[in-house]
């Protein structure tokens, strides 16, 4: 495993970056595509894989405040397995339950932040959730 990894907030019109550190265990957000302007999602995701030197995806699971798997979490499993085939990335999937409204606390100190970096922060916020886990610093297999 490389110290190089990406987080993505998975969305249908928006979907929030992030790139972290293994090493040093730290995310940061690194800006969302939006659909139907920016291109291909897979193409941006191997792009931004490819600059960074990054080996693994941490790929948003957006499970129901009580665990439970919606339609949405069927979508996200199925763009998994999309980036697992048409890529060399190994994708984790992570909870992400809360990491949009944690995204807004953090945010409501500025001036209306933009829906755009709502979703990057959110990113950062699931990447950072997995690099704080004992699970980052294993190279085991995909999730």
């Amino acid at each position: 495993m490389t110290g190089s990894c990406i987080g993505v907030d998975y969305g249908l019109r928006r979907t929030g970056f992030a790139v972290g550190d293994t090493e040093h265990r730290l995310a940061m957000a690194h800006g969302t595509h939006v659909e139907g302007r920016d291109g291909s999602l897979l193409v941006a995701i191997r792009d931004l894989a490819a600059a960074r030197g990054a080996d693994t995806v941490v790929l948003g699971l957006p499970l129901t405040a009580d665990g439970r798997e919606g339609d949405m979490v069927a979508r996200v499993r199925r763009f998994a397995a999309v980036i697992e085939r048409d890529t060399e990335l190994r994708v984790v999937l992570w909870d992400e339950r809360f990491s949009s409204a944690e995204a807004d606390r953090w945010l409501a100190l500025r001036k209306a932040p933009g829906k755009e970096e709502r979703d990057a922060v959110a990113a950062a916020i699931i990447l950072q959730s997995w690099l704080d886990s004992p699970l980052s610093s294993s190279s085991g297999s995909k999730s």
